[in-house]
């Protein structure tokens, strides 16, 4: 299923911290797009000391050996038919539980999985784990105790409202009010309260940091099974 408000992804890479259980998701069109999603994520949380992959062809490529050579990165490879030994594979098994949940128990449309998966990251990441000593991932990895303010907002696919446009001058068609689902957060846009919302009519991802919850029946029915 291509994923909605994309190039047509229909996959995607996911990237685990092995110390800290910080997990990124890169959606892609193709396999062969790895070096790609690898750059994209050495330039967004720096590069790792050693990159634990399974024999897929497409992460022992010549590109992939140049990337990892270029910026001394290690290369260790689980043993074929064994990919259990990769350490992703567990925490991808966590994350795969909670975006079936999400997607079921939110009759979500299947298209937007990929919003979901990245969705279920970031609470993932902003989330205390035992295992870390009731640390969360993200200050695991930082070492900066994480705000989880944006979390207690509005939950996934949520109808909201806000503007189309950033422009809001009295009389402008820009200015007009429309309806969407929240779908995630905008972490490299605005300021940290900022939130990405799907549009009910457009079918885009727009970046939003004033929205509010709608009136609608669904929203109301919802809050009232949270209160069971």
């Amino acid at each position: 299923m291509p994923a909605v408000d994309t190039p047509g992804h229909t996959g995607a890479q996911t990237f685990v911290g092995r110390s800290s259980l910080l997990t990124d998701c890169c959606g892609f069109c193709s396999a062969s797009e790895f070096p790609n999603t690898l750059l994209d994520n050495i330039r967004e949380r720096g590069a790792m000391d050693v990159l634990t992959s399974d024999h897929a062809n497409c992460e022992m490529s010549a590109r992939v050996k140049d990337i990892l050579r270029a910026l001394m990165i290690g290369h260790w490879k689980s043993e074929p038919c064994y990919q259990h030994q990769n350490f992703a594979e567990h925490r991808w098994g966590h994350v795969k539980s909670n975006l079936e949940w999400l997607m079921a128990f939110l009759d979500v449309d299947p298209d937007c999985w990929l919003l979901a998966l990245n969705c279920a990251c970031s609470v993932m990441n902003l989330t205390a784990e035992k295992i870390l000593g009731w640390r969360a991932p993200q200050e695991v990895a930082t070492g900066e105790t994480p705000d989880i303010c944006i979390l207690l907002y509005f939950m996934f696919w949520d109808v909201v409202c806000c503007a189309r446009h950033a422009n809001k001058q009295p009389g402008s068609q820009k200015g007009q009010e429309i309806r969407g689902r929240f779908v995630s957060f905008a972490w490299d846009v605005g300021h940290k309260l900022t939130f990405l919302v799907l549009t009910d009519d457009t079918r885009k991802v727009i970046k939003r940091s004033v929205l509010r919850l709608a009136d609608c029946p669904e929203n109301e029915m919802r809050l009232d099974e949270n209160n069971l």
